[in-house]
């Protein structure tokens, strides 16, 4: 009997190999020729040509075998020799809030205190008198003269109309009112702030115009700016075109709600969906087991639910803020040195904690017990301390290496924390793109030495941990104009040389080979989704996505990968992006 059976499981095993022989001889549906395809697989191997059929990937390898696959109604894209790379996955952007907002009013990156007011004139003209003006958010670090705007500029521009111009990260919100603003709300120095507010007054005692956490005394009087689905969604797939144009096959969405879900669902359904997207969802709790447990289980889904095109990811909480804004928990102090850029003036001051260490832990317990991946949105290294320390609570309960926990930025590692993350099982989505818009002012408010790993890609690597690098895109639609810029080849390029915009290198030791930032943009950016079987290399039986580029990223000069784009995007075996 036992011999009857092995000779029945051989027997199988033959015919299913007879099997996929047929399928493989059958025509494709589309093949690329004349091609240097850089597989991304184990070995990082190359090959001529690719084959797909029914939107996966049935035959890589020499053209001449490839070409074997041509039948009728095959289509052949020539590459003409360049090079092929895996779908990129993006993992970290706020595409629906991008699209929103430019729906809204467009997203201009201002550079310079007299291009904020060059701005705020031509609004003027566009709302007419007396018409509220609300500037696009620039970063303080992106100012050539490193302060915000202040009353008197916005006054200068608008002396006529409400002007504010809002500065607002993790649980940080800075508003800055011109004269008639603060005429228009009544904000005066008995004026009542929410719990947690501040109106900041001059050595006359009068307003200065700035107001800290407190812009329900503001908000109120603005103008909505609602905007119609049809064009929130239309601004929304013209963005997932300008992403394929680059590339992009699969994306992040990396913070939203049910709502986002079934945003793209909707386009999903309507034909009009040109990425993959998984979506996470953000949470608020009181920080107790039973109010995680309320807000987690309210949640009409879980990790993984969905399909190829549209699922949903991990849950998403706030743990600290940002460096850009001084808020980020660091294990020491900031320093002089970086009280004219922020604003502080508490030589012992680290950061923002936003929630207790046992709070943090009641959450990230509670969500593993219920079966959720995890990710936290943390910055310093004091805050990553703090969700390793929950993460190893949690893994006290049941292993969580599995679940592939997710900190999402962390970016002042140290080979102790990276080595402990890797214990744990822990993944780093990171920005390189802050490097190198932000780098060179922090190094001035930080000083260099604390820039020497910040971001700091090897330090992670080589203490064991799976690293995505990615943008963290949230307004704008230009993939190098907006605020934080989603051009995946020049985050590349930033991996690779460490230099800033302005040119500067910190820690060296921290640069990546560029098979390795290749890989972080595709195969190890897929394992944060658990999607690594499925997407981020070019395969036999794994989804048949694929971008081909302008130029060779293996050995074009390393100041002009920034420049790369894709000439002919597919996704599922279909093109979503060609140049003609």
């Amino acid at each position: 009997m036992n011999r009857f059976i092995r000779y029945l499981s051989r027997l199988s095993g033959l015919l299913a190999l007879a099997s996929l022989a047929q399928a493989a001889e059958a025509p494709a549906d589309l093949v690329v020729v004349n091609a240097k395809v850089l597989t991304v697989d184990a070995a990082f191997s190359r090959a001529g040509a690719v084959a797909i059929r029914n939107g996966t990937f049935v035959a890589v390898g020499a053209e001449a075998d490839i070409r074997q696959l041509v039948g009728p109604q095959t289509r052949t894209i020539d590459a003409g020799g360049r090079t092929v790379i895996p779908g990129l996955v993006e993992g970290h952007l706020h595409a629906t809030g991008a699209a929103r907002g430019d729906a809204q009013q467009p997203y201009r990156q201002l550079y310079s205190i007299g291009e904020i007011k060059d701005w705020v004139r031509e609004r003027v003209r566009e709302v007419g008198p007396g018409g509220w003006i609300q500037l696009p958010r620039t970063d303080v670090t992106r100012i050539k003269e490193r302060r915000l705007p202040n009353k008197a500029d916005l006054d200068e521009a608008a002396p006529n109309n409400p002007a504010v111009f809002t500065w607002q990260y993790a649980n940080k919100i800075i508003q800055i009112l011109n004269t008639t603003a603060l005429k228009v709300t009544g904000i005066t120095k008995d004026t009542e702030t929410p719990a947690g507010g501040k109106i900041h007054l001059g050595p006359s005692g009068e307003p200065t115009g700035t107001i800290e956490n407190a812009s329900g005394l503001v908000n109120k009087f603005m103008p909505a700016r609602g905007v119609t689905e049809e064009k929130y969604h239309d601004t929304l797939v013209q963005l997932l075109h300008n992403y394929n144009a680059i590339g992009i096959t699969s994306i992040g969405e990396r913070g939203a709600n049910v709502a986002a879900f079934e945003t793209y669902n909707k386009l999903k359904a309507q034909g009009r969906l040109t990425t993959r997207v998984t979506v996470t969802i953000s949470i608020n709790t009181d920080g107790t087991v039973e109010g995680a447990e309320r807000v987690i289980k309210a949640i009409p889904f879980k990790t993984g639910d969905g399909d190829d095109w549209v699922k949903i990811g991990p849950l998403k909480l706030g743990v600290d803020g940002g460096i850009l804004y001084a808020t980020a928990h660091m294990r020491e102090p900031y320093g002089p040195q970086s009280f004219s850029l922020y604003g502080i003036s508490d030589p012992a001051y680290r950061g923002d904690l936003r929630i207790s260490r046992e709070q943090l832990k009641n959450i990230i317990r509670t969500g593993h017990r219920l079966g959720w991946q995890m990710s936290s949105h943390v910055t310093g290294d004091a805050g990553v301390d703090a969700v390793l320390e929950a993460v190893e609570a949690a893994n006290a309960d049941s292993p969580i290496a599995p679940r592939r926990y997710n900190i999402i930025h962390g970016y002042f590692p140290n080979p102790e924390t990276a080595q402990k993350a890797a214990r744990l099982g822990v993944g780093v989505d990171i920005q390189p793109m802050w490097y190198y818009k932000d780098g060179d002012a922090l190094a001035e408010a930080l000083g260099p030495k604390r820039l020497e790993h910040f971001i700091g890609l090897q330090t992670w690597r080589k203490g064991g941990v799976k690293v995505a690098i990615n943008a963290d895109h949230m307004q704008g639609l230009d993939p190098n104009t907006s605020l934080n810029p989603y051009n995946p080849f020049l985050a590349m390029q930033t991996a690779i040389t460490r230099k800033t915009e302005g040119g500067q290198v910190f820690g060296p030791a921290e640069k990546v080979s560029r098979e390795e930032a290749l890989r972080m943009v595709t195969i190890d950016a897929a394992w944060f989704s658990f999607d690594e079987k499925k997407v981020g290399s070019i395969e036999v039986g794994k989804l048949a996505d694929l971008a081909i580029l302008t130029d060779d990223l293996m050995s074009c000069p390393e100041d002009k990968i920034k420049d790369i784009r894709s000439r002919l995007t597919i996704v599922g075996g279909k093109v979503v992006h060609e140049v003609k």
